[in-house]
């Protein structure tokens, strides 16, 4: 009995001296300064810079941090992390939600950037600023995202992206009719395109040979198109695209030329004001849609847009559809048979919305 207690009690004693041990090792700390430098480039760069104070050793790693995020920081902290960063190539540079700076501060800040050979920018301003020109000839920037007055600009600025592969534009201010043609033509190796935008104020025209990815958001601007100069319009170019989704509230017009690497489709047409010619308007959108006929994927949202079925859809020569597998509507219920007739491969059928 003695010696059963006797085992049991270093058992005991054992089992709390590891805990113990496990307690007081410092397993950050035994990480090589290269992997806390790469934990530390996801922080809030105010948040990286906050680690200077849990020793010695910790006091310039973020001065190595690959990625520098700021949110709505005073901008004397701004020009104090850059002056001390000390990596001659920045991976992501992010300047979100501010509410109030210097004009010239944010266009020095980029300007640094495109300096340190940047690879990832994302502005988010929440006021207008002219950006420096050098972000739009940055030979090193792999993906672009500029949201909300930030201002793209037009033919006669130069524009050389050579590298960038993403670009998102999300209500962003156009210098002229002709700002997102000149930018995609200066982006030979663009792959993914996201545009968001309340049309009303130019045609807009999408012509790419590279892009492969590509979201459209047409917004209304509130207004109705009787108050704008001519229609709005929409133009497709892009040969190698192989996803599409598109969401428009106010073209008069939808244009595209061949889709034939197009796989995965998602479409919703919900024009929120009447169009001036309706049979030129709905005309349009059923070429459109015979565009389509190579996806494998295909998801419709027609529910706002019944007009357009019943005074065009109903005598529509539909394309064969063969290589549909998938097929959502929201839609006339009307409508589903021409896709039935002609989608002989077709294997999942989502139907909402039946009238």
């Amino acid at each position: 009995m003695e010696i059963a207690e006797e085992h049991s009690r270093r058992r005991h004693k054992r089992s709390n001296g590891e805990q113990n041990n496990a307690v007081s090792v410092d397993r950050l700390s035994d990480l090589p300064d290269s992997v806390i430098c790469h934990i530390l480039s996801f922080l809030p760069t105010k948040f990286s810079v906050r680690t200077s104070i849990l020793g010695q050793r910790w006091r310039f790693l973020w001065t190595y941090a690959p990625n520098l995020l700021f949110h709505n920081e005073n901008p004397g902290t701004v020009d104090r992390v850059l002056s001390l960063h000390k990596l001659q190539d920045i991976n992501t540079f992010r300047l979100t939600e501010w509410n109030d700076c210097n004009l010239y501060e944010i266009g020095a800040w980029i300007t640094v950037a495109v300096q340190r050979n940047v690879r990832n920018v994302h502005i988010d301003l929440n006021f207008h600023v002219d950006l420096p020109r050098c972000l739009f000839t940055c030979k090193t920037l792999v993906d672009l995202s500029i949201e909300f007055y930030g201002a793209v600009p037009d033919v006669g600025i130069a524009v050389y992206l050579p590298r960038l592969k993403k670009l998102r534009l999300i209500h962003v201010d156009y210098e002229g009719d002709e700002s997102l043609p000149h930018l995609i033509s200066g982006c030979p190796v663009l792959e993914e395109l996201l545009i968001h935008l309340f049309a009303g104020y130019y045609p807009f025209k999408i012509s790419s040979p590279t892009v492969k990815r590509l979201t459209i958001n047409f917004h209304s601007d509130g207004e109705g198109s009787d108050n704008h100069e001519y229609y709005d319009r929409l133009e497709i170019d892009t040969p190698g695209l192989v996803y599409l989704r598109l969401i428009d509230c106010a073209n008069q017009h939808i244009k595209s030329w061949a889709l034939d690497s197009l796989t995965e489709a998602d479409i919703h047409i919900c024009n929120d004001f009447k169009p001036r010619d309706d049979f030129r308007y709905y005309r349009s959108v059923v070429d459109f849609f015979d565009r389509l006929h190579n996806v494998k994927c295909l998801k419709l949202n027609l529910s706002c847009c019944t007009e357009i079925i019943d005074s065009v859809f109903t005598t529509w020569e539909i394309n064969s559809f063969q290589s549909l597998t998938n097929l959502e509507l929201i839609t006339d219920c009307c409508f589903l048979s021409e896709f039935l007739e002609n989608a002989d491969n077709l294997e999942i059928l989502i139907l909402s919305k039946v009238c």
